[in-house]
């Protein structure tokens, strides 16, 4: 007497035949299946018992194509949404879609309604460069805010900006200001070089009181 619920080759569930049991794998058993569609799919057993798998695959994608949103034509800031891809984003259909600047990009289709993309990149690349211009203040071929901030240089590999051992193990003092290099000595030991560019800074600090002054 056949088991209660025992698969058999030839059976059929949803769009799945049965053709003969697969290699079992940590500890499940698997069988090997032709679907309606053509295609040969292994679906563990349980799956198949329970009902959760119906096919390899294809009933789900034509049933998301059927819900799918047409967004062919519409527009979405400076993106034209041209046509749905067999990619998904988090479930989302990805759509081909041309930005007004002319480039060619992808998006899924709830970044798009949702309004979290509107370019291919450019609009970005737009405000960053108007941004720059508002954030960036030159005076006479000086940056307001370099000096301002005065950040070590990624470059710098003595440990104090502006200052570098020279070849003759002497050290260097020396500053940039309205697009000319000020040096200010040699010395024998890094801290004279070091208190020669902190005095040279004095030219900085006038600058920028004179600077905001005149803003106000």
């Amino acid at each position: 007497m056949a088991k209660k619920n025992r698969l058999m080759p030839g059976q059929k569930i949803g769009r799945l035949t049965l053709v003969s049991e697969a290699p079992t794998k940590k500890g499940h058993r698997y069988w090997n299946c032709l679907c309606d569609c053509g295609t040969e799919a292994v679906i563990e057993e349980s799956h198949l018992k329970s009902g959760h798998t119906k096919s390899c695959g294809c009933l789900v994608r034509e049933r998301g194509s059927k819900s799918m949103v047409n967004l062919a034509g519409r527009h979405f800031g400076r993106l034209t949404a041209v046509e749905p891809t067999a990619s998904r984003n988090r479930g989302s259909v990805v759509w081909r879609c041309l930005c007004d600047c002319g480039c060619e990009t992808f998006c899924s289709a709830d970044a798009l309604v949702h309004g979290n993309v509107r370019s291919c990149g450019c609009l970005q690349e737009e405000q960053r460069k108007k941004n720059m211009k508002t954030a960036i203040h030159f005076v006479d071929g000086t940056c307001v805010e370099k000096i301002a901030c005065q950040k070590e240089s990624a470059a710098n590999t003595s440990g104090h900006r502006g200052v570098y051992c020279r070849e003759n193990g002497k050290w260097r003092a020396s500053m940039e200001f309205q697009r000319k290099r000020i040096n200010l000595g040699t010395y024998d030991t890094f801290e004279e070089a070091v208190a020669a560019r902190l005095n040279g800074e004095e030219i900085y600090r006038n600058f920028l009181t004179e600077y905001y002054a005149n803003k106000q």
